[in-house]
């Protein structure tokens, strides 16, 4: 099952315990040493031990080699692994033959700027016709910080779904919070939802009246 909701960069395992007990479909770890959510691989695993069978497992990696993920990977089991940054698609064909990454599942964050720009990386690059690919993710363009900004992104650019993305579904990310759930969603139309800052009290550190918050009107509206 497609997981349409997403919360990202969980640092505490009360934290992980309130998304389990929210059912939500995926929770992220950020293993980029420069972000604000960034955890360590040990804290990583305690993450990953919690949630084990009951929420999707995501990886977050910056420029990454599969060398590195598959170090990750053997003290911190994930179910997907989601490439942040300028990757290009060698990284698929080099993890092609890493028995390790074979099986998992890989998903790439993109900055969308339209149709009319050709060089666009999900144009140059083919993401979306990668057999390996099983996901995009939207997040809003930011030079300093990789996700969890809490910049918003072009909503608009987005419906109807760009042909650029093929056969993929896509997560929405970028500045969601409660406040503005609806008016993305319903402009959007993704097939599901990454949020990060738009349910913390400070980077990391998670509210769980907004995770409900928004629990209850992704529910509903991404149905």
């Amino acid at each position: 099952m497609f997981p349409k909701i997403k919360f990202c960069g969980f640092t505490r395992p009360e934290d992980v315990i309130a998304a389990i007990e929210l059912r939500v479909d995926a929770i992220g770890l950020n293993f980029y040493p420069e972000s604000p959510r960034h955890v360590s691989i040990e804290r990583g695993a305690e993450l990953s031990a919690l949630a084990c069978g009951k929420v999707c497992r995501v990886g977050v990696f910056v420029n990454a080699s599969p060398e590195t993920v598959v170090k990750t990977l053997e003290t911190c089991p994930l179910d997907v692994v989601q490439l942040h940054g300028e990757e290009s698609i060698d990284w698929l064909e080099q993890a092609r033959s890493i028995v390790e990454l074979q099986e998992i599942k890989i998903w790439k964050a993109i900055v969308w700027r339209g149709e009319s720009y050709p060089k666009d990386e999900v144009h140059a690059w083919g993401w979306a016709s990668h057999p390996r690919l099983s996901c995009l993710l939207v997040d809003a363009y930011d030079p300093l910080q990789r996700g969890g900004t809490g910049k918003t992104a072009r909503w608009d650019l987005l419906q109807p779904k760009p042909k650029a993305f093929g056969r993929l579904p896509y997560l929405l990310a970028g500045g969601l919070r409660p406040e503005n759930l609806a008016q993305a969603i319903q402009t959007a139309a993704p097939d599901g939802i990454d949020i990060a800052s738009g349910i913390e009290v400070s980077p990391g550190i998670k509210c769980q009246r907004r995770m409900e918050q928004v629990c209850l009107l992704a529910r509903d509206l991404l149905a």
